[in-house]
């Protein structure tokens, strides 16, 4: 904890993130007004009092929008990434506790995941299901436990020759308790940092895969989609990509510098 404290930019990131995760949270009290809410005679506002981000060309206030918009952002990733590391976890803590054919034919089916290039299968899976919040997250979500995977077994395949494992044998454990009693418990420490890491590039694809329209739809409001709004009258309103692109850009930002500062806490040896 120390050690974590002493590195500034990480306490910043922290707080930033939370500051985000209770706004998201608390998105009817923190907005200030209805996020759908259209009004003809604030249509293309610049920041003000009222309106402290703006407004859209339907004359919806941008600063409510935006904190919708990181609640449906944020959902995303957390349920995004929380499935690909349940998926992780389970192949790579049987291919590397069972080994031989299992962890084979385990570890070539993750390889031939990872030869597609994830965006393209995103968008070839999105085509062919439909865009909706629940499709995006489990095309996310099946789409990035390859790592996740194989940071399991490499930490199983060192756990699994202690002598607490073996112990365990002894005394007529069954495989699925040492698994889930002591080798994933052990193994969890790389996975967070991975997790932490990939929440920010879950964020990313919602807001690339609702940019391009074929993500979130409106009028649900999200970051990406927000930013599309604003393509059309970029040269005349530049508060409507320039707010909700740094909130991505932040948040991302905060989360690669949080997952960062957990990596050397957990793996000292990098950091030096």
């Amino acid at each position: 904890m120390q050690e974590f404290v002493k590195n500034k930019m990480a306490v910043a990131a922290s707080l930033f993130i939370l500051l985000i995760l209770i706004a998201a949270i608390l998105a009817p009290v923190a907005a200030t007004c209805d996020p759908s809410a259209t009004d003809s005679r604030s249509v293309l506002t610049p920041p003000s009092k009222e309106h402290i981000l703006g407004t859209d060309r339907l004359g919806r206030d941008i600063f409510s929008r935006t904190v919708y918009g990181a609640r449906i952002s944020l959902f995303i990733g957390f349920i995004a990434i929380g499935m690909a590391v349940l998926i992780g976890i389970f192949i790579g803590a049987m291919a590397g506790y069972y080994g031989g054919s299992i962890d084979t034919i385990l570890m070539r089916f993750v390889d031939t995941m990872l030869c597609f290039p994830t965006i393209f299968l995103i968008l070839a899976v999105i085509s062919l299901l439909g865009p909706s919040i629940f499709n995006i997250m489990i095309v996310i979500g099946a789409t990035n436990w390859m790592g996740i995977a194989r940071l399991v077994r490499a930490q199983v395949l060192t756990l699994k020759e202690r002598d607490f494992v073996a112990a365990s044998k002894v005394m007529g454990a069954k495989d699925s308790w040492i698994i889930l009693r002591h080798l994933i418990p052990n193994a969890i420490g790389p996975v967070l940092v991975s997790a932490t890491l990939g929440i920010g590039g879950a964020i990313l694809v919602e807001s690339a895969l609702s940019f391009l329209g074929i993500g979130v739809q409106p009028p649900t409001p999200s970051w990406g989609n927000i930013l599309m709004d604003g393509r059309s009258t970029l040269g005349v309103a530049w508060w409507l990509t320039v707010f909700p692109g740094l909130f991505i850009l932040f948040t991302v930002l905060s989360y690669n510098i949080l997952g960062e500062a957990l990596r050397d806490i957990a793996e000292p040896r990098l950091k030096r």
